[in-house]
């Protein structure tokens, strides 16, 4: 897996002694160093030129030869120990999960009953399942670890911990229109086109932290 054009290898060599050296060397259990190397690996490490953190698990797991679990577990430990402030990680990672969030449909009648979202990332999902019961609200998530799905009321109210009312606003007002349409295929294409314009929008006018770096943040997994 070659380094990227800008010379990470020396940032990630800078990167690590920092971490390895604060408390003296040798100081540093192999877990933790198996952690932070993960870490690196997800933030410089490319393929194609695409971060390694751009990855699932699974592509990530046989890249490294490495079982899956152990690939999801380092991830997390990596980003907990060894990345920014973990809440501000989770959002950041949370806006970037927003682009790939679908429409659950009743069967019958073909209205929209959730919003789903498949989150590899540990980080990520505890802290919407965290910002889920904060705001009281139920997820569901029984059938797979890794899908949470929200009612659409609750999905705007975790919206708007992380960007400003105003445009959270506007981008509910196109959602009520969509929701007007009765047509099943004109609801799932109308949203999808809708949440990535609204994620791409938000990046674009950096209207909170978390959006003025999504684009540049590779999706670690957890």
């Amino acid at each position: 897996m070659p380094a990227s054009r800008s010379s990470p290898e020396v940032t990630f060599a800078n990167e690590f002694l920092k971490h390895y050296l604060k408390g003296g060397i040798g100081a540093m259990p192999k877990s933790d160093i198996d952690a932070l190397i993960m870490h690196l690996l997800d933030k410089h490490a490319s393929e194609n030129g695409s971060p390694l953190g751009s990855f699932p698990n699974q592509i990530a797991s046989e890249r490294l030869r490495a079982p899956l679990a152990r690939i999801k577990r380092l991830r997390y430990e990596g980003s907990l120990k060894f990345g920014g402030r973990p809440e501000d990680e989770a959002r950041i990672r949370f806006v970037r999960l927003l682009e790939k969030a679908a429409l659950e449909l009743d069967k019958k009648e073909g209205t929209i009953t959730k919003i789903v979202f498949v989150v590899e990332d540990i980080l990520a999902k505890n802290w919407i399942q965290g910002q889920i019961k904060e705001h009281s609200g139920i997820f569901d998530g029984s059938f797979n670890t890794e899908i949470i799905k929200v009612d659409p009321e609750l999905f705007f109210r975790l919206l708007r911990t992380l960007l400003p009312d105003s445009k959270i606003d506007t981008f509910e007002e196109k959602y009520e229109a969509l929701v007007m349409k009765t047509k099943r295929e004109e609801l799932v294409s109308g949203f999808k086109s809708l949440i990535s314009s609204f994620v791409k929008g938000a990046a674009e006018t950096g209207v909170a932290a978390a959006t003025t770096a999504l684009l540049a943040l590779p999706l670690i997994g957890g």
